[in-house]
């Protein structure tokens, strides 16, 4: 299947011999012995091992210095570092070589080791693991880019020089890895208190050298199969051929996918998960890979377990698939890049094996391969979930560490996908398989560009002429192309070349028959298959390692039912009787569909947009509190408790209405939403707001409680802390809130409040009373407010009416008083000691001057009091003092020390003290405790 300049095959012009290897004498060693040894020693051979690993090496330092330069730059990483005492210039110098090993699937340590004296010594150590698959990318990439550039330009002679660069690729590299990882280790010594810590951060571990050392050694195998004209040949391995056409399937599904969400994670990264974007080249290919895996409807967990420094994380364990309610709605829009990867995956799938029209009648083995396509699914998938997907972090310390500092235990933490998640993609490689074998020919032929660029070298012989394929300088031997090897089955190479797309049909022209396998080696064949010194003509096809070179045959697989091998093998040769071969879809359909399809995925990817900006404008924390001061400025209080309702009762609700909020003089307004602080699925947003001039700010509390409308978040406010309203109102058992009656209880009231500016009155307008209207304004409670507070007065006054029926009732009970003929009358404001230490008999009171009552005390000072504010009848109560004295003369008769009787006369000065209360809407006095009223 292809020609070289000068009709041969593999990069080496024909009839010029390979270059010779040393003689040994016989006696010395075995010439198969010597021929190895010969090419070990070869400079071609070192080159081609080394120069790949050098330059995969280099291109990863320079992008792990390149990040880590990055990393190091956030304020956050050298506060860390600083704390652990690290110093971080050592850091920056060995981060980029753990980032490296850590790419390699290695694992990052830090230790620690404590000397305190008495206290002993204690040790402990941190693993971290998890591969920055941009670096990943790169160094396996260069490597494998290099080495099979190195294999094209000079092929391994045999299969033994394959395997020696092999080996000499993997040892070096993973050997110099290792030695730039003990070179590059940050360590570290403080000393403090007569102790000793030692610290150490590094990639010095088994899993670093281990891991590396197969990454390097599969990479290795992979382009020196891909590089060598051979194929799986190569390397004595010729049963791998059958893997090429499912792995390719695979990974170009996965790169596909994860390549159109990696770029997504790029927005997504910063906007989300609230991190810098210096984070983003470590980890944008990462989060890729894990919405790659959500996306196909599997699913990752975190989880946390063990004791830390004393402290329990208590253990937990969350599962996150596309389907969960804390999953962004977005994620569904990424089933578009499903839908992309499954339909390259598909046109691959599809021009990788034979197509069936070129077997006659019914395929009856069809579906005997579509088990390959899913197994390469699950292979792949549950690789990459092991290497590529987890990250973990390992804790462990010694029982002296664990004594030392009050708890250090053994602790792990990480992120990894469910475990069932990588069985899923067996059903989507199903998909891709029944897809490939129905539809895939039609789509093959409408699109054969996409095909032909995706599948490459491995398209199937049978569709080159029909994709419009020239056969490539180094093709790769297809497994149909040498499973029906027989006597005068196949085409020469030069056939093919003249026959059209190479690769597209086989020779129409019977070349050499081929020696049946298991015959002897032909001539200019070694004993390990691979031709050694091809001198004219070209080896035979007897042995499967030999070098296909001009006139060389490529057999046409024998398939049960069908024709005689090489019947209709010729290029443009016409289907047998009773086949059709697929028909591309109708063009004007085709570019009806195409037109329609693209204008949906535009549509979708602006609904995406537009989704996004919505998301974030309209269902975002920010929009939530801005919607809930808007319930509020509108006076809507139901609105803002269906919002978030309150944990309040029932019975203290009165202010809590739209009534009361409405009515009030100031609501908020200039609200400023500052950005939210999201930590999972939960949110902070401060608010600041102005309430009838004066400004409060206050913290939000959210969660998202799912997704409204499939995509939308649904971020649900937690019930803020609600100002308590406080008003004393001495004398008053009820009230008007904005314009509501609100009843007091003990001459005052506190209730919850939303932020706004309420308007305090009189209940009633009477004529005994009078009090100014109070104005209070209320804030969302913060920690700390109630402190120092205090609760605003409605200072309820006496009128002048009230004072003149309270002087009045005075008099009177004055003048009821001066009727009594006793020294001490009861309920009485004045009386007479003199009396009655004199034992004096025919009182007679008469009254000189009245006193003049004051009823309440301007001032409002002691209304605080609720036992002073209220009266015996249980009214509103007033003080009663006396702003000037009244006077009582008294007169009578007593007996002197002679028997005799003689006048007896004494003058009282008195005042007045007690209360006035409105019972019944009436003034009540009372005096000295005693009650008397009309």
């Amino acid at each position: 299947m292809g020609s070289q300049p000068g009709g041969h095959l593999g990069g080496h012009p024909q009839g010029v011999p390979y270059p010779q290897p040393p003689q040994y004498p016989q006696s010395q060693m075995s010439p198969s012995a010597a021929k190895y040894l010969s090419a070990f020693g070869q400079g071609a051979t070192w080159r081609s091992a080394l120069i790949p690993p050098g330059l995969a090496l280099l291109a990863g330092i320079i992008v792990s210095i390149i990040i880590s330069a990055l990393l190091t730059s956030m304020s956050d990483f050298t506060a860390l570092a600083e704390e652990i005492g690290f110093n971080t210039d050592g850091i920056s110098y060995a981060l980029p070589f753990v980032l490296l090993a850590m790419s390699l699937f290695g694992s990052a340590v830090f230790r620690f080791s404590v000397q305190a004296g008495d206290m002993g010594q204690a040790s402990g150590s941190l693993f971290a693991s998890g591969a920055p698959l941009l670096i990943t990318i790169i160094v396996i990439g260069v490597l494998w880019w290099f080495t099979k550039r190195s294999e094209l330009k000079s092929p391994s002679p045999n299969r033994g020089v394959t395997w020696i660069r092999i080996g000499i690729t993997t040892l070096s590299m993973a050997l110099v890895l290792l030695l730039l990882q003990l070179i590059f280790a940050a360590r570290f010594s403080i000393t403090e208190s007569g102790g000793m810590i030692d610290l150490e951060f590094s990639a010095v571990t088994v899993r670093s050298f281990f891991l590396p050392l197969l990454a390097v050694l599969i990479t290795s195998i992979c382009a020196r199969i891909a590089g060598h004209f051979k194929g799986s040949e190569a390397i004595g391995a010729p049963f791998l051929r059958w893997l090429v056409p499912p792995i390719l399937v695979t990974w170009t599904h996965l790169i596909v996918a994860t390549l159109a969400l990696s770029v997504v994670a790029i927005f997504i990264i910063p906007l989300s998960f609230d991190m810098p974007w210096q984070t983003i080249p470590a980890l944008f290919i990462n989060v890729g890979l894990i919405l790659t895996l959500l996306v196909h409807l599997g699913g990752v967990s975190a989880s946390a377990q063990g004791d830390m420094m004393g402290y329990d994380s208590g253990g937990f364990s969350e599962s996150l698939t596309i389907f969960s309610r804390e999953a962004p709605g977005q994620l569904w829009i990424g089933l578009l890049a499903v839908v992309a990867a499954v339909l390259v995956a598909t046109l691959v799938a599809t021009v990788t094996r034979r197509p069936y029209w070129t077997v006659p009648g019914e395929d009856k083995q069809q579906w005997a391969t579509a088990w390959k396509i899913p197994l390469a699914f699950c292979a792949i998938w549950g690789l990459l979930s092991v290497l590529a997907v987890p990250l973990r972090v390992h804790l462990e310390g010694s029982a002296a560490a664990a004594s030392m500092f009050d708890g250090f235990g053994t602790a792990r933490a990480g992120v990894g996908p469910l475990a069932w998640s990588f069985l899923l993609f067996a059903l989507w490689g199903i998909v891709i398989e029944v897809l490939s074998r129905t539809l895939g020919p039609r789509l093959v032929l409408t699109i054969p560009a996409i095909a032909k660029f995706f599948a490459g070298r491995a398209v199937h012989p049978h569709w080159g002429q029909a994709l419009g394929m020239s056969e490539p300088r180094h093709p790769l031997i297809h497994p149909d192309a040498v499973a029906g090897r027989g006597p005068g089955v196949g085409m020469t190479a030069a056939g093919a070349a003249g026959a059209g797309p190479a690769g597209a049909a086989f020779g129409a022209q019977p070349g050499p028959s081929a020696s049946a396998p298991g015959s002897a080696a032909a001539p200019g064949t070694d004993s390990a298959g691979y031709a050694n010194v091809p001198q004219s003509g070209a080896p035979t096809h007897a042995d499967p390692g030999s070098y296909p070179t001009s006139g060389a045959t490529y057999p046409i697989p024998a398939h049960p039912g069908g024709p005689p091998n090489g019947a209709y093998a010729a290029a443009g040769s016409p289907p047998p009787p009773g086949t059709a071969p697929a028909q591309p879809f109708n063009k004007k359909k085709a570019t009806l569909v195409g037109v329609i399809s693209g204008s949906a995925v535009l549509v979708i990817v602006a609904a995406l947009i537009v989704v996004t900006q919505v998301n974030g404008n309209t269902f975002s924390p920010e929009a939530a509190i801005e919607k809930y001061f808007s319930e509020l400025s509108d006076g809507d209080a139901e609105g803002a408790l269906k919002m978030a309702d309150v944990d309040v009762p029932s019975e203290q609700r009165q202010l809590l209405t739209n009534d009361v909020l409405g009515a009030a003089k100031a609501l908020p307004k200039d609200v400023t939403v500052e950005d939210a602080e999201i930590n999972g699925n939960s949110a902070t947003v401060t608010a600041t707001y102005d309430v009838g001039g004066s400004k409060g700010t206050t913290s939000f509390s959210l969660h998202k409680a799912g997704k409204k409308a499939l995509f939308f978040d649904d971020w649900r406010l937690q019930a803020p802390e609600l100002f308590s309203l406080s008003v004393e109102t001495p004398g008053l058992s009820k009230v008007k809130i904005n314009g509501i009656d609100i009843e007091t209880s003990e001459s005052g009231l506190a209730l919850p409040a939303f932020p706004g500016m309420y308007t305090i009155g009189l209940s009633e307008e009477t004529d005994l009373v009078s009090a100014d209207e109070i104005e209070s304004r209320a804030f969302f409670a913060e920690e700390g407010d109630s402190e120092g507070y205090e609760p605003a007065l409605l200072a309820a006054q006496p009128t002048d009416a009230f004072r003149t029926e309270v002087n009045k009732q005075v008099k009177t009970l004055i003048d009821s008083c001066a009727k009594k003929t006793v020294a001490q009358p009861d309920g009485c404001p004045f009386g007479s000691y003199s009396a009655e230490s004199y034992d004096a008999t025919n009182l007679k009171w008469s009254i000189s001057s009245y006193p003049t009552a004051t009823v309440g005390d301007p001032s409002g000072e002691g209304y605080f009091d609720p036992e002073e504010s209220t009266g015996p009848n249980g009214g509103p109560a007033w003080p009663i003092s006396t702003e000037s004295t009244g006077e009582a003369f008294l007169t009578g008769k007593y007996d002197s020390f002679f028997d005799e009787s003689e006048t007896f006369d004494d003058t009282v000065t008195f005042s007045v003290d007690g209360n006035a209360e409105i019972v019944d809407g009436k003034v009540v006095i009372n005096i000295e405790g005693d009650p008397y009223g009309f």
